[in-house]
Order: C-alpha cells, then structure tokens, then sequence
C-alpha cells in the first residue's frame, strides 16, 4: 500500500511539473518476506533495472535496517565502487556482501544472525543518471526453527493426493486379479499379470529415472550458481589487488622523485657555495695583488 502511494505521487509529479526533464527511474526488485533459523546465514536478495548503462563506478547501493517495533533506522551496508560494510552497531562483523554490480544484484548476506535482526530492511539503488525510484523492502523473520510454506504445503498434499491414487489403483488393481482369479486361473490371465506388472513397472522406473534426471539438473544449475558467484568475488578481489599494486608503484615513484629533487637540491646549494668560495678567493687573490702592488710603490717612489 506504501509502494503503491509513492508510485501515485511520483506520477502527480511528473505531470505536475512539464518543465523539467524526465529521468526513467530505478526499479528494484526484492522479495516480500524471508525467513532464517537463529545463528544462520541469510542472503537478502536484492536485483534492479536501469534504463542507463550500469558500471562500478555510477551504481551507490544503501542498505537500511528498521526494528519491527519502535526504533531509530540504521546503516546496515554502503557499496560504492567497493563495499563498505559496517564498522559499528549490531550489523558490525554480520553484513557481507553478496551482489555483483555488473549483473544488476545488489544483494548482501547477514551471518550468525540473532533474533535482534528482525525488523523490515530497505534496499536503496542508484544509477547515475537514473536518481529516483521506489526503494526495494523486506522483512526478517528469524526464527528457532524453519516453518513449513506455502509451496512445502503444496508438495505435502500433492504427494498425498498422488499417494491415495496409487493406493486405491493398488486396491483395484488387487481386487480386478482376485476376481480374475476366481473366474478363470489361467495361464493366459496370469501372463495378462504379469505384463501389466512389467507396464506399471517400467513406468515407474521412467518416473524415477526423469526424477532423478531433474534432481540432476537443480544440482547443475546450483552449482554453475556458485561458481559463476565465486568468479565474480575473484574478479573483483583482482581488480582490488591490482589498485592496490597501482597505488604502491605510483607512491614508490612519487618518492623516488621526492629524493632525486632532494638530491639536486643538495647539489645546487653544494654548488652555490662552491661559487662563494671561488669569489671569495678572487676577492683575495686581488686585495693581495693590491697590497704587493702598494708595498713595491713604497719601497721605490720612482714607480709611479
């Protein structure tokens, strides 16, 4: 309901407002409610949609955490061009991240959780130029033990309502060959048995065999899942490295030209008074002349 008077007032706004030029906002796509056993890990699952290219560098990711009663909204998780998990608070040393920017998942996981997570978490994402749109919600129910939903029901009464055909299939098939039996206990009846016997049989191992072809196949997928999730937690811890590498050359470099100018700085002052000296000693050298010259004029007055 929240959602959907948001939606209403931001379209009031851009009728209200022709002027001003149209950004296509952000959609963002999380589920309703999830669910987790106390001291577990959970991932909140949060995807988007953008009408502009997505990259590092133009997607900001803020995850906000609300207690179900009252209290204050706190920081639960930051993403800018790198994660910036809490260092603070009740989420500090919980919330990880999970997502992968490239592929429009700003997910994140909250480990060992206890029962003081419970509360509605808001996923918030932009993608310059795309500045508006409707935040992403979810609630927490952390709880002792995994409740049975709505799908497992579904499966239950699915598994028990194909139970009861089989079972009263059995009782009709059971009570068709006893009445065969009664009439006519034939060889030819009894290959009739057997061949249906070998029908249901062979059915069955069908059904088994597409069942465990299915299994199969989930397994694949979870697999390929997590490796494709792996890779992308490698790429990124590369790209991290390898700015870190960036950054160590370019101060390495920064220093060795820090003490090259030293150096011709020492050099250039070394010179500097190498020049005083040298004009020190010419100032010498002349007052020497100088005085030579007046001791000579003074010993003999006919030099003029």
């Amino acid at each position: 309901m929240y959602r959907t008077w948001l939606q209403f007032l931001a379209l009031l706004g851009g009728f209200a407002v022709p002027g001003v030029l149209r950004v296509g906002g952000m959609e963002v796509f999380m589920s309703n409610e999830v669910e987790a056993v106390n001291g577990t890990e959970v991932r909140l699952k949060c995807t988007f949609k953008s009408k502009h290219p997505v990259s590092h560098s133009s997607v900001t990711v803020s995850w906000n955490f609300r207690p179900l009663g009252q209290g204050d909204e706190e920081s639960v998780f930051y993403y800018q061009e790198t994660a910036y998990p809490p260092t603070e608070g009740r989420f500090k040393g919980h919330a990880v991240w999970s997502g992968d920017i490239l592929r429009q998942d700003a997910s994140i996981s909250l480990q060992d959780v206890p029962f003081t997570f419970n509360g509605t978490y808001t996923c918030q994402v932009r993608n310059l130029p795309d500045v508006h749109g409707i935040n992403g919600e979810v609630t927490l129910r952390v709880v002792h033990k995994v409740s049975v939903s709505e799908i497992g029901m579904l499966a239950v009464a699915i598994g028990a309502a194909i139970a009861i055909v089989l079972v009263v299939l059995g009782i009709f098939v059971v009570c068709k060959y006893r009445k065969l039996n009664r009439h006519d206990n034939t060889d030819l009846e009894l290959q009739g048995r057997e061949l249906q016997e070998r029908e249901l049989n062979a059915r069955i191992l069908e059904e088994k065999e597409l069942n465990a072809r299915i299994l199969e196949e989930r397994e694949l997928n979870a697999r390929i899942l997590e490796e494709r999730e792996l890779n992308a937690r490698i790429l990124e811890e590369r790209e991290l490295n390898a700015r870190v590498v960036e950054e160590k050359e370019l101060n390495a470099r920064v220093l060795e030209e820090s003490e090259l100018n030293a150096r011709v700085l020492e050099e250039s002052e070394l010179n500097a008074r190498v020049l005083e000296e040298s004009e020190l000693n010419a100032r010498v050298l002349e007052e020497s002349e100088l005085n030579a010259r007046e001791k000579k004029e003074w010993k003999d007055p006919t030099v003029c």
